[in-house]
């Protein structure tokens, strides 16, 4: 799976969480700052993630995740080798 497929997924988690377009949200864009997400927001994507690439985030990776791109290594980090 290539990054850019990865982001994109996690840009279409933080829509359904949020109502905001996909299309609007930049690669390198903060949950807090640039989107205005709450830790329970943050959580909500993260799970979704979790959820759509069957990985599992530990507590102190979900407890750091900031920004797209945060998510995106996760995701990275916690699938097998042969899927990226």
């Amino acid at each position: 799976m290539e990054i850019q497929e990865i982001r994109d997924a996690v840009k279409q988690a933080i829509s359904k969480v949020t109502g905001i377009d996909p299309g609007t949200i930049s690669d390198s864009a903060s949950y807090e700052e640039d989107l205005g997400l709450d830790s329970l927001s943050i959580l909500e994507v993260a799970v979704s993630v979790e959820s759509q690439f069957k990985v599992q985030a530990s507590d102190e990776e979900l407890s750091s995740i900031r920004t797209i791109e945060d998510t995106v290594n996760m995701v990275k980090k916690r699938m097998p080798a042969e899927v990226l």
